[in-house]
């Protein structure tokens, strides 16, 4: 039996955490739950999802944000949409960072598959088609 360093229980063998962290303290498996979960944070995972899909950094991707005065690089919105946060946009030849986007430009340009050909068509027929309703 051995005592919790954090919640003072005591309990037997079987409910015991091994925290290797920092004095190689005893802990329940409760008190574990809930420093795992601390330790864990929305920021760590998005750290490494940037890592792991950009080669980046969350530092790396707020100073782009920053840059951006926290709007997208091309229409200049503040509400990013979508999943609540600004896309990087990457060239998918090169792997360079381009920018961040909102959702909506973002799959903008995915979906004119970044051809600049066709997005300049686009435009032509947008011209080409006002009927003065719009801007």
């Amino acid at each position: 039996m051995k005592k919790c360093s954090k919640c003072q229980n005591i309990l037997t063998n079987d409910n015991w955490w091994e925290s290797w962290r920092k004095n190689k303290t005893n802990i329940c498996i409760s008190c574990g739950r809930v420093a795992n979960k601390k330790y864990d944070t929305k920021d760590i995972a998005k750290n490494r999802s940037l890592r792991r899909s950009f080669n980046m950094t969350l530092d790396e991707y707020n100073n782009i944000l920053n840059k951006q005065n926290n709007r997208c690089a091309i229409c200049n919105t503040d509400v990013p949409s979508g999943k609540g946060i600004f896309h990087v946009d990457h060239c998918h030849y090169t792997g360079k960072i381009r920018g961040l986007l909102c959702h909506y430009c973002n799959v903008g340009l995915g979906n004119f598959r970044d051809n600049i050909i066709n997005l300049n068509l686009a435009i032509k027929y947008l011209i080409k088609n006002n009927d003065g309703t719009h801007y």
